[in-house]
């Protein structure tokens, strides 16, 4: 690699992800940045997912095998833990990177060096390989983040300065949230940065059931209690807003059904978006039939 392009650690743990993490590594071995090593966590898989990453034969790749299935939490501090390097970026064992994804957030990393974590938007796909929203993109400025406060941070697009990563922790208790509570407490009162534009895509319409939806609503209200020390009306506020999606959602979830509520989360995708989400599905041979 030329000098002066620094080292990114990926962190992507999975669990019985056979028949979705080969697109996932794809879009990871597609990026116009290389300068990457990729620490991947089989957590306890009873697939295939063990026999494939084992046979992956590229040096950037370092795999960690559990014995048992220890959850999320836990492979993410295994790999935090391992990680080298200037910078840290997400990646989950069934979503994708836009090509773009990494070159252009060591570029904000370096270019505002106040900026502790970059993120950008990220588009929802369907089980046919659709885009069908879009959300969580940003003004493209630093902004201060005070923890609690509902902003356009999302771990699973973000790249983090390694070296401050390193002095949090995953909350090994939680079974879902533990990124955003692993985010609050990482960025309170440091500087952040989301772009406009969509470099990571998010299986979302394929893995999330209403089951899950109700319980991130649990988890929400769990984490903004945690958080009360840091300010009592903003949490307080964000406990009885999601209380009250929690009892919405448990009513109208059995006529409504999930996608209904997903599809408020975000907004239609735009031309641009769509076209570039094909372009990558052409590259990765990403067809419902070979991701099931």
């Amino acid at each position: 690699m030329k000098t002066g392009m620094p080292l990114i650690s990926i962190m992507i743990p999975v669990y019985n992800g056979a028949n979705t993490i080969p697109f996932t590594i794809h879009s990871l071995l597609l990026q116009s940045y290389q300068n990457w090593k990729c620490f991947i966590v089989n957590d306890g898989s009873t697939d295939g997912t063990a026999a494939y990453l084992d046979s992956l034969e590229d040096e950037r790749f370092q795999v960690i095998h559990l014995d048992e299935n220890k959850g999320r939490p836990y492979a993410r501090q295994v790999i935090l833990d391992a990680a080298a390097g200037k910078y840290l970026a997400f990646l989950d064992a069934d979503d994708l990177y836009h090509p773009l994804k990494l070159e252009k957030q060591v570029q904000i990393l370096e270019n505002y060096p106040e900026v502790l974590i970059t993120c950008c938007g990220n588009a929802s796909y369907n089980d046919a390989y659709a885009l069908q929203t879009v959300r969580g993109k940003g003004k493209g400025k630093p902004t201060k983040y005070r923890i609690g406060d509902r902003q356009n941070v999302v771990l699973r697009t973000a790249m983090v300065r390694l070296d401050e990563a390193k002095k949090c922790k995953f909350n090994l208790k939680l079974n879902m949230a533990e990124d955003n509570d692993f985010t609050g407490r990482l960025l309170h009162d440091r500087y952040f940065l989301t772009t406009a534009e969509t470099l990571y895509y998010y299986s979302e319409f394929v893995s999330v059931t209403g089951r899950k939806v109700l319980a991130s609503y649990y988890y929400d209200v769990i984490y903004h209690f945690g958080l009360l020390k840091y300010g009592v009306w903003t949490n307080l506020k964000s406990v009885f807003l999601t209380t009250a999606k929690f009892a919405v959602t448990a009513i109208l979830l059995p006529f409504k059904g999930v996608e209904f509520f997903l599809r408020k989360r975000g907004v239609l995708p735009d031309a641009l978006e769509i076209a570039e989400f094909e372009q990558l599905k052409k590259a990765l041979n990403l067809i419902p039939e070979n991701y099931e």
